[in-house]
């Protein structure tokens, strides 16, 4: 029996709280920042790049105040950081809701369509979420690090 090691995707060290951020290039450098901790595959630079040309193809916000930012890069297996934010930002949002919540996933290269397909499933969870906000208010990095990883870790 083949047993598979588990990589939490997102940890407690890339778990953040925000009173508030002035902008999305802000939010990205902050994610970024986040992305970079406990892993040494990808630089800084090579995290906020990729995230920037992936926004550019289309905002990645999903709804109901969440975004998730992402991008595919040479790495061996996916890792996320989250960002709250206590006062939203503005973008141009369907709903028109600010986005509190940016959750940055970077996925590897390899699999590309699949992990495309996972992360739209990963999108219809994350939107059913009914504990969601409860969650995040609790600003308990480590709660909020599990809640997401067993909801990643399920689908990615």
């Amino acid at each position: 029996m083949n047993e598979t090691k588990h990589f939490p995707i997102l940890i407690p060290e890339r778990v953040e709280f925000e009173k508030k951020t002035e902008s999305k290039k802000c939010v990205f450098d902050s994610l970024t920042k986040l992305l970079v901790k406990n892993q040494s595959e990808v630089t800084k630079n090579q995290i906020f790049d990729a995230l920037i040309a992936r926004e550019k193809l289309g905002e990645t916000y999903i709804g109901s105040g969440i975004a998730l930012p992402r991008a595919h890069l040479e790495i061996t297996h996916p890792r996320a950081a989250l960002l709250a934010l206590k006062q939203g930002i503005k973008l141009s949002s369907a709903d028109k809701q600010p986005i509190q919540i940016f959750l940055g996933i970077l996925l590897p290269s390899v699999n590309h369509d699949s992990y495309s397909l996972l992360l739209s499933e990963f999108n219809k969870k994350i939107l059913l979420e009914d504990d969601l906000q409860s969650i995040i208010k609790s600003e308990n990095k480590e709660k909020v690090a599990n809640h997401f990883d067993k909801l990643l870790i399920n689908t990615i």
